[in-house]
């Protein structure tokens, strides 16, 4: 398990992060998000020992105890003169991996009908697949990814998502920094919110609003009318009913009303829910500050 524990980070104009504490398990996919500016990247800077924090302390980092990190910080680190198996091979001596590791990788990437190609001849999206190889020779316990989205078209983020959850299975650490929530939502396990330079929250995606629910019902008419009567919020998505209460209780009143549940779960709550949520509540606090 790698700890943070108030960590702190000096800039030139202000803080790069301050008070930083999160513990990150294996076997697990933890999303950053935030605005530009926010840290994320400096945190995955500082998890993958590119900086010296200045207070606080970090802990079971693989680096620490001489291990490879495997981190993705957009392209720029491939040299653009190198072929795609030249690129492969230099990392794979790196971490103590031999030439067959390298190929086998640039399969695993879907590069391996491009090996002789040099990476200014790649397009964006191979050249993100290639930086990702990289990334990954040697099988690295904890793996880094800062906007690794960028350039990869829909198969390729579809790609992306399984080599994730390969990672996951393989009891890999993964930190994936993106702007697209929608995305990134399909493939972590706990989005972390990053913003001014603090962990504003962690909390499992999984996780549901305790006093929300989605619904179907037998008459969705006599429903609705019932519920809103007692002032209950709803919303309707084809023919499923959002309410504003915890799904027992809304079983409880359908039960009343007299009318069939033909299925009832909490409502999950989206990315771009929980980063507006919290967004408002940064804004509100500065303010009154």
């Amino acid at each position: 398990m790698i700890q943070l524990r108030e960590v702190g980070l000096r800039g030139h104009d202000r803080p790069r992060l301050q008070d930083v504490s999160i513990e990150l398990r294996p076997g697990r996919v933890y999303g950053l998000i935030g605005p530009n500016g926010a840290g994320k990247s400096t945190l995955l800077a500082v998890l993958a020992g590119l900086v010296r924090i200045d207070r606080g302390s970090l802990l079971g980092s693989p680096w620490q105890r001489g291990e490879a990190v495997g981190a993705v910080f957009g392209d720029a680190d491939l040299h653009r003169g190198r072929t795609v198996r030249e690129t492969l091979l230099l990392r794979a001596r790196f971490v103590g991996a031999d030439g067959s590791a390298a190929d086998e990788m640039a399969r695993r990437v879907g590069l391996h009908a491009v090996l002789r190609r040099r990476v200014r001849a790649l397009s964006l999206g191979m050249r993100m697949r290639l930086a990702i190889g990289v990334a990954l020779l040697g099988s690295p316990p904890l793996v880094l990814f800062d906007e690794p989205m960028n350039g990869l078209d829909p198969n390729g983020i579809a790609w992306l998502r399984s080599i994730v959850s390969d990672l996951r299975r393989g009891g890999v650490t993964v930190v994936v920094s993106s702007h697209l929530l929608g995305e990134l939502e399909t493939m972590i396990d706990d989005a972390v919110i990053v913003s001014r330079g603090r962990i504003a929250r962690v909390e499992p995606v999984e996780s549901a609003e305790a006093g929300a629910c989605e619904i179907r019902v037998g008459d969705a008419a006599e429903f609705l009318a019932a519920v809103t009567k007692r002032g209950v919020e709803t919303a309707v998505e084809g023919c499923v009913i959002q309410l504003s209460i915890p799904a027992a209780e809304a079983v409880r009143m359908a039960v009343e009303v007299g009318v069939d549940v033909l299925a009832v779960a909490p409502a999950a709550r989206s990315l771009e829910a929980l980063y507006e949520e919290v967004s408002i509540a940064e804004f509100e606090s500065e303010v009154v500050g």
